[in-house]
Order: structure tokens, then C-alpha cells, then sequence
């Protein structure tokens, strides 16, 4: 039977399970290629991710009920809580300690991620991994709270609060038309201030596009349009 003194060094001895460190990658320009990446010092004990759809409900005097109508998809959000400690650490098996270092050294390598650098005209694109998350996206949120301090008044023990927003080049993202779609044929009510140059505002995006609901209403003259009614918006 081994001694107390040999079952701790074959104990210590033992090879450790690896763990993964989250990161956080800073692209280049293009938001494509890594130019370098920050190590986070703690993994986060937990993330939450958003995500969500744009509607609008404008009110109708001929309904008694909103209309429900989809604008658009809206970008993902990452947010998360980070710990920071540089303080004094005691080694299990040795006699003696780390020195505390000051932990707003580490914060500033993220609170950059929100400022413009270099021959940059925004603030970086990132990319967070972390075991199966990889989320790419720009920092729209940091908040630094400095919670413990060594005797000196050096800050040794922080938290930052980081929120992400999912980041798609428009070139990537953006449709022939973008509103092109088979579905997106609705009805509107002409009243005396939305009129038919605002639905083709509202609508297309395009103040001219009014002659296509003109077109499709049979309309001649926008001008004698009574208020209350109701036309038919085709889609594009």
C-alpha cells in the first residue's frame, strides 16, 4: 500500500485535463482575415445569445386590431460577463506566491475593441470562440467594474460586461431587390397623412415607385384619391 508522502506525488504527477481558453479574434479591415486574438484569463461562466425579427403595427380606423407586418431581419447579440484577477495566487505544492500585477492592463486590451484604430474607420470586427461558438461580430458594449484592490490602490480583480452584434457585409447579405419577395403583396389605407407617395417611401424605399401602385390600383390622378381607401401595394 503506497504512503500518504507517494500517492501526492503520483497525484501531482497526473496529467491534467486541457482546458479550452475562449478568445477573441481581431480581423482585418475586411473583417475576413485574423490580424491577432486576445485570450480571455477566466472563460465566462455563462453567454446568452439573442436572437430576434423586426415588425411594425401601425394602427388602422378601419380595424380594431394592429396590422402585423415584417420589416426585416434583425442582427443576432452576443453578451457575456468576463472575470479578471491578477492579484497574488498561492502555489498548492510550493511555498510562495504569484506578485499581483494591475488587472486594468488586460481590460484596456478589450475596452479597444469599441475604439477605431489604425486605417480603420470603425472599430474592428471580431470573431469569439469558444468550444462549438464561433460568433462573428462588433463590439457595441463594454463595461469595466474594478472590484478588488491591493494596498496600494492598484485594481487586481475586475469584471466586463461585453456585448456582440452579429456583422454580415452588405454585399453578402443584400438581395437582388430588397424587397423581392413572392408573399409580400399587401393592402393599405389612404388616409389624409399617409398618401400614396409615402406608401412608396414606406414601402419600396422609393418615393418614385409610386406610379407602380398607381399602376396596379388603376389609379389616374393620386391627387383624388379619398381618404379611407384602400389600395393594393404589389410587390417588386
Amino acid at each position: 500500500m503506497p504512503t500518504l508522502e507517494e500517492f501526492q506525488k503520483k497525484d501531482h504527477s497526473m496529467k491534467q485535463p486541457e482546458i479550452t481558453k475562449a478568445k477573441i479574434e481581431i480581423l482585418d479591415k475586411e473583417g475576413e482575415k485574423k490580424e491577432r486574438e486576445i485570450e480571455v484569463l477566466f472563460n465566462p461562466a455563462q453567454y446568452t445569445l439573442t436572437a430576434s425579427s423586426g415588425y411594425s403595427t401601425p394602427s388602422s380606423p378601419a380595424s380594431d386590431a394592429p396590422m402585423v407586418t415584417f420589416t426585416g431581419g434583425r442582427a443576432s447579440t452576443l453578451s457575456m460577463e468576463l472575470f479578471f484577477y491578477t492579484g497574488p495566487i498561492q502555489t498548492a505544492f510550493a511555498n510562495g506566491s504569484t506578485e499581483a500585477t494591475d488587472v486594468s492592463v488586460k481590460v484596456r486590451e478589450f475596452e479597444r475593441l469599441v475604439y477605431i484604430e489604425g486605417d480603420r474607420h470603425s472599430p474592428p470586427v471580431v470573431k469569439f470562440i469558444w468550444g462549438s461558438l464561433s460568433f462573428k461580430g462588433v463590439v457595441t458594449q463594454l463595461r469595466s467594474n474594478f472590484t478588488k484592490f491591493a494596498e496600494d490602490g492598484m485594481p487586481i480583480q475586475a469584471k466586463v460586461s461585453i456585448s456582440l452584434m452579429d456583422y454580415h457585409k452588405q454585399k453578402d447579405e443584400k438581395r437582388k431587390s430588397p424587397f423581392e419577395s413572392p408573399d409580400r403583396t399587401k393592402c393599405r389605407m389612404i388616409r389624409e397623412d399617409y398618401s400614396i407617395w409615402d406608401m412608396a417611401k414606406s414601402e419600396y424605399g422609393d418615393i418614385s415607385k409610386w406610379k407602380v401602385i398607381a399602376r396596379a390600383n388603376n389609379i389616374s390622378n393620386p391627387l383624388e384619391i379619398p381618404p379611407g381607401t384602400i389600395v393594393r401595394i404589389p410587390a417588386l
